[in-house]
């Protein structure tokens, strides 16, 4: 009778624990993502806010403001500059196209040189943009047939952009007060930790933070340089729209021959427009670029703060972005950094070892026998 009391207290102890946590994640599902971002931003910016606190005089308030403006300025700034050149490029195929529409323009020499679809993309040329008028025509016949749908694509895009934005200022806002709180909340979830993973939560703790870093230092560093490189290439080519193609191709690096394809349309198109060596170049440098960043140098800062093989950074990083999508790039590693910790005391056994360990390198060492009262 008293083991069934027991038991059924457990049980409605058990219970009790799900519906509280079930209630929290319903409550702070949508703002789930920022939290996480916040998390993680906090987390690889520690060490500049540190300095920012010693700074300050070791006043949390301020050194916690002027941080987070900070990490705003370095994500809203390549951003805004990004909409900036966007929206020259708009205007500009705007222009061509306002043009296109009262003269006619006449399909360049080069798109019957293209080695597939050329004849095709010749034809609706010279059916839309040869001749006056012919475009807005087009336009005015879309708008009247296909309103709502043109209306319902573009009012997903603008909410999805506004659920975006929501969530990057919501993010940063979060990000203040884990910067400010920061080491109340560290020494609460460590107290929770020993408590119910005893000796195990050290190995596992010490090296979530390293493994962030380097994971955010692989995708920001290495994506920003990357993008930047990609630009400065195609601008030296003479492609137009120079940064949105950069940007486009260092994103398109994390899918799978993305970059590859992207690199290969424009190294065509250059091709059949008669810049023969420059599309080579193109091409080429375009894909030592890519391949250098995305499988030599981010991996390699990965695995800097990681300990992780090759391998296991490549399938973080991929596997990651394909189940998780963007967030996925940092938190893929990071798991199998938890899952190689957890590899390595599941193959020493408990009773014989002491967990030792250093932010740097966690390692599991031999416990000390212990003697025997009365021994010598």
């Amino acid at each position: 009778m008293q083991q069934e009391k027991l038991s059924s207290r457990i049980l409605v102890s058990i219970l009790f624990t799900c519906v509280i946590l079930a209630g929290a994640f319903v409550v702070l599902g949508p703002f789930l993502l920022s939290i996480i971002w916040a998390a993680i931003i906090a987390t690889a910016s520690w060490g500049l806010y540190r300095w920012v606190l010693r700074k300050c005089g070791n006043r949390s308030a301020p050194a916690a403001l002027i941080t987070t403006l900070i990490i705003t300025f370095a994500l809203v700034g390549p951003m805004v500059m990004l909409v900036v050149f966007v929206t020259q490029d708009i205007a500009a195929v705007t222009g061509y196209l306002i043009q296109a529409d009262t003269h006619g323009v006449p399909p360049p020499d080069w798109l019957a040189r293209l080695p597939y679809g050329g004849d095709l993309i010749q034809e609706q040329w010279q059916l839309y943009l040869a001749q006056p008028n012919q475009l807005s025509i087009v336009l005015h016949e879309t708008l009247a047939t296909k309103l709502n749908v043109i209306q319902s694509a573009a009012g997903g895009l603008l909410i999805n952009l506004s659920g975006r934005l929501a969530t990057l200022v919501f993010a940063l806002w979060v990000l203040y007060f884990f910067y400010r709180d920061g080491r109340a909340l560290t020494t609460h979830i460590n107290q929770i930790g020993y408590k119910w993973l005893d000796q195990r939560w050290p190995a596992y703790v010490h090296l979530v933070p390293g493994a962030l870093r380097a994971a955010v230092n692989g995708l920001v560093i290495v994506g920003f340089g990357e993008a930047l490189l990609l630009s400065a290439l195609f601008w030296l080519c003479g492609v137009p729209s120079a940064v949105l193609f950069g940007c486009a191709t260092a994103v398109l690096a994390f899918v799978p021959m993305g970059a590859l394809v992207l690199l290969s349309v424009i190294g065509v198109v250059m091709f059949a427009s008669g810049a023969t060596v420059v599309a080579v170049v193109l091409v080429v440098v375009g894909l030592l670029i890519v391949m250098g960043a995305d499988y030599t140098v981010r991996p390699m800062l990965i695995q800097g703060g990681t300990q992780l093989p090759f391998l296991g950074i490549l399938f973080g990083i991929f596997g990651g972005v394909v189940s998780m999508g963007i967030v996925g790039l940092i938190i893929g590693p990071v798991m199998l950094v938890l899952l190689m910790v957890f590899f390595r005391e599941a193959a020493v056994d408990e009773s014989a070892v002491n967990l030792e360990f250093d932010a740097a390198s966690p390692e599991i060492h031999p416990a000390p026998q212990k003697k025997k009262a009365g021994s010598r």
